[in-house]
């Protein structure tokens, strides 16, 4: 009898839009809006398995020409932890296991020049702890100083890939199969200058 595990991911619950009086980020899921970690070999549970290039989004920002106010952006990634017990939860409550056995990964898929991805790491998941306190995958402030957005930032030419690994840098092997599943969050933050 062929023993299997589901991880499921049911993420990228984008703000499709944020608007505010200074101007705009828009964000558009071209793919990988669903993601599901079948583990279903030992090798999937020595190993992990790993989504490369898996999501791919579209990053717009707007801005008005005069009075221009915002210098930073930033595209966090959290888990929602729906039960805020810390753990990814399988169908039997009993059965948990660490956000951080997920990991994410941004990379540069087309154009967006103020993207800074800090030498593009796999970073561990973690649960949501609020707008700008969570970990940042890319930091949209490369060039540094005030007010550096490009405000010309397009969907269609401004892209980021988005990796996702599970498994690989802690193995499974030896945790108890379940169906475990929960929401990733990836946020465009703007901010304003001092």
């Amino acid at each position: 009898m062929m023993l299997r595990w589901f991880v499921i991911i049911l993420f990228l619950n984008f703000y499709q839009c944020v608007f505010s009086q200074v101007g705009s980020v828009r964000v558009q899921v071209y793919s990988g809006g669903n993601l599901d970690f079948v583990f279903n070999s030992i090798s999937d549970y020595k190993t992990g398995i790993t989504y490369t290039n898996f999501t791919l989004i579209g990053i717009e920002v707007t801005e008005p020409l005069v009075g221009d106010t915002y210098e930073t952006w930033e595209l966090e990634v959290s888990a929602d932890d729906a039960d805020a017990d810390g753990f990814l939860t399988g169908t039997d409550p009993a059965n948990t296991l660490p956000f951080s056995s997920i990991e994410v990964q941004a990379t540069l898929a087309a154009g967006c020049p103020s993207c800074n991805f800090f030498g593009s790491p796999f970073v561990p998941l973690a649960p949501d702890l609020g707008i700008g306190l969570n970990t940042v995958l890319v930091d949209g402030n490369l060039l540094g100083g005030v007010d550096d957005i490009p405000p010309n930032l397009a969907i269609a030419t401004d892209q980021i890939n988005i990796s996702f690994r599970c498994g690989v840098t802690t193995s499974l092997l030896g945790e108890t199969a379940d169906y475990y599943s929960d929401d990733i969050f990836l946020d465009i933050i703007m901010c304003c200058g001092p």
